[in-house]
């Protein structure tokens, strides 16, 4: 998976390179403070010492935020802000307690390159954090991990964007009070819309 975010973003930096070579009307701004909202569908997964492995899906919005810094006319980038509401669903142990994951955030690191004067592609690296509960309302473990993501957001005037991505939420083990070790990992999709302030 990271090869492959690797391998998209660097063809995307080319083919900016390209498009640019050939001669925009006019470089795009990259720079500035940006705020959205998104509809978000996860697949969680959840893989245990008690020999259990499922899965679970979620629909959800989230919202974020973020600063850009431009470096070059067609590459910036950005630090930011992710939250996302609901509990996660990562599928049932074999005993029957299912996990989940709420109270959601990130702390993102977002590359971004301009393939056109409205149109760009962004990789997204993070600290990820929430809350890993079971269904049994006893266990309940705050975690940590990293997320890996790509995304496209296209510039519908100067201000307003349309964008949608995909992240791998990969969280580090964690054990519960009962002595349950799992392993948790959530896909996710999103679609949004947000605002970019000039």
């Amino acid at each position: 998976m990271k090869k492959l975010l690797i391998t998209s973003f660097v063809l995307g930096s080319l083919t900016a390179g390209s498009a640019f070579a050939a001669g925009p009307t006019a470089a795009p701004d990259l720079s500035g403070f940006s705020i959205g909202t998104n509809a978000e569908f996860s697949r969680g997964s959840v893989t245990a010492n008690d020999g259990s492995s499922d899965g679970g899906a979620t629909t959800s919005a989230g919202i974020n935020a973020r600063y850009d810094w431009a470096l070059t006319p067609t590459f910036a980038v950005g630090l930011g802000a992710s939250y996302s509401t609901g509990n996660h669903a990562f599928g049932s142990y074999a005993n029957g307690t299912a996990a989940s994951i709420n109270n959601r955030y990130s702390i993102d690191i977002v590359p971004t390159v301009a393939l056109s004067n409205d149109i760009q592609l962004f990789g997204k690296v993070s600290s990820i954090y929430g809350n890993a509960a079971s269904s049994d309302g006893v266990n309940n473990h705050d975690v940590q991990g990293v997320v890996y993501g790509v995304g496209v957001r296209k510039m519908l005037d100067k201000n307003l964007y349309v964008q949608a991505g995909y992240d791998l939420n990969k969280f580090r083990d964690v054990t519960y009070n009962n002595g349950t070790t799992a392993s948790l990992q959530e896909n996710v999709y999103s679609v949004g819309i947000g605002y970019k302030f000039r």
